[in-house]
C-alpha cells in the first residue's frame, strides 16, 4: 500500500506520466527521473523493476486492447529505452537494457501493400543484457544469457549464451 502511494505521488509530481495505471507491479518498484506510459493494453511489472528516466524519459506504451507487455524481475531500463508494443513483447528476469535502446514489434507504418502492422511477438529471455542504441525489431527471440553489442541492430533470433553485433546483429562469440 505505501509503494502504491509513492508511485501515486510521483505521478502527480509529473514524474511518472501515463494516462492507465499499470495492470500489474511487483514488490520494490523504482522509478528515477520521468517514465512516460501509454497503456492501451495490458501491462505487467515484476519485482524489483527500475526505469532510469534522467535526462531523458523512459517510454513504454502499448497500443491497442490486446497488447501485451510482461517484464519480469530484476529489470533495469536505463535513461531513452523506448519500448512500443502493439502486439506482445516479454522480457525476462535479470535483464538490463541500455541507455537509447528501442524495442518495437511492429513497424507503426506500412512500408508495402498489403503489410500488416498487427506485430509480431518479441521474446527477450531471462539474463539478457543490451547494450547502448541498440535496435529490436519485429518477431525476434533473444536467447538467455546473451549480449548484444552497443548500437546492434537485431533482425533475426539470437541463440542462448552468446554475444551478437552488428548491423544486423550477428553471433561474433560464444
Amino acid at each position: 500500500m505505501e509503494k502504491l502511494f509513492e508511485n501515486a505521488l510521483a505521478i502527480l509530481k509529473g514524474k511518472i506520466k501515463c494516462n492507465l495505471f499499470i495492470q500489474k507491479c511487483g514488490k520494490l518498484p523504482r522509478f528515477h527521473g520521468y517514465c512516460k506510459l501509454k497503456n492501451k493494453g495490458k501491462i505487467v511489472i515484476g519485482n524489483r523493476f527500475c526505469a532510469y528516466g534522467k535526462p531523458v524519459p523512459v517510454m513504454m506504451t502499448t497500443e491497442e486492447p490486446t497488447s501485451k507487455l510482461l517484464i519480469g524481475d530484476n529489470v533495469f531500463l536505463n535513461y531513452g529505452v523506448d519500448i512500443g508494443c502493439r502486439k506482445s513483447i516479454r522480457i525476462g528476469n535479470n535483464v538490463k537494457i541500455g541507455q537509447y535502446t528501442s524495442i518495437m514489434d511492429n513497424n507503426y507504418h506500412l512500408v508495402d501493400v498489403g503489410d500488416d502492422i498487427s506485430g509480431k511477438e518479441i521474446i527477450i529471455c531471462d539474463n539478457v543484457w543490451i547494450g547502448i542504441r541498440c535496435i529490436v525489431l519485429p518477431g525476434v527471440t533473444i536467447g538467455k544469457n546473451s549480449v548484444i553489442a552497443s548500437g546492434s541492430i537485431v533482425t533475426k533470433d539470437i541463440p542462448e549464451n552468446v554475444m551478437a553485433a552488428g548491423v544486423p546483429a550477428k553471433v561474433i562469440k560464444k
